[in-house]
C-alpha cells in the first residue's frame, strides 16, 4: 500500500506521523502549507484536501481526510501492529465509540470557544468525558488499557492543546507516558520542512 501525505507541520496531521510511525509503515510526506486559525499561512493548491486543511493522505490514489477516519482506515489496513481492536474483536464497538466521542464532543466543545462559553450541553458533554478518559488512565494505563491508537488521537490534543485541557492528575502522567514513545520521537523529527 503507497501511502501520501500531505502534511502541514505542528499542524493535526503531527498525529498522523506519530501513528505511522507506531504502524510502521511505509509512507512519503508531501509538505504543504494551511492557513492557521491565528492568521498566517495559506491554502495551498497542491493539498488535494477540499478545504485545503491537513491532514490529508492518498492511498492507492484515493485522497482520505479527516483524522478519525484516517486512523480508522490505517489501523485497520495495519492489524500486525494491534493498535486498535480488530473488526470482530469484542472490543471493537469501544473502540469506535471512543473516536466519535474524540470527533463528536472532545475536539468540537474544545474548539467553539472558551469554557464559558459553552452550551449547557457541551459542558454536560465535555464532563462525562472528561470522567470516562480520566477512570481509563488514571492507574497509569491508557484508554484501552494498553497503548492504542485512542492515546495518539486523544493524547495529542494533550500534547499541543494543554491548556485548554484539564490540568493535574492523571493528565500529566499520561503525557508523560505517551510522550516517551520512541515513534513519537521519530515523527517530530520529520514534523517540520528540511530546509531546501
Amino acid at each position: 500500500m503507497s501511502i501520501l501525505v500531505h502534511h502541514a507541520p505542528q499542524s493535526r496531521s503531527t498525529r498522523l506521523l506519530w501513528l505511522l510511525e507506531e504502524l510502521g509503515a511505509d509512507y512519503t510526506i508531501h509538505y504543504v502549507d494551511i492557513r492557521r486559525q491565528d492568521g498566517p499561512g495559506q491554502a495551498d493548491p497542491s493539498n488535494p484536501h477540499p478545504l485545503k486543511q491537513s491532514p490529508a493522505i492518498e492511498v492507492d490514489g484515493q485522497v482520505l481526510i479527516e483524522s478519525v477516519l484516517i486512523f480508522l482506515f490505517l489501523t485497520d489496513r495495519y492489524r500486525i501492529a494491534a493498535l486498535a481492536p480488530t473488526p470482530t474483536h469484542p472490543r471493537r464497538a469501544e473502540y469506535v465509540s471512543w473516536l466519535g466521542l474524540y470527533n463528536g464532543v472532545l475536539e468540537s466543545v474544545l474548539t467553539s470557544g472558551t469554557p464559558d462559553s459553552w452550551t449547557p450541553v457541551q459542558k454536560v458533554a465535555y464532563a462525562e468525558l472528561d470522567r470516562r478518559w480520566r477512570a481509563a488512565i488514571k492507574d497509569g494505563g491508557f484508554i484501552l488499557g494498553e497503548f492504542s491508537a485512542l492515546d495518539i488521537l486523544f493524547g495529542s490534543l494533550l500534547q499541543w492543546f494543554r491548556g485548554a485541557m484539564p490540568a493535574g492528575e492523571p493528565y500529566d502522567s499520561y503525557v508523560e507516558r505517551i510522550s516517551a514513545r520512541p515513534a513519537l520521537g521519530r515523527a517530530m523529527q520529520k514534523d517540520s520542512r528540511p530546509p531546501e
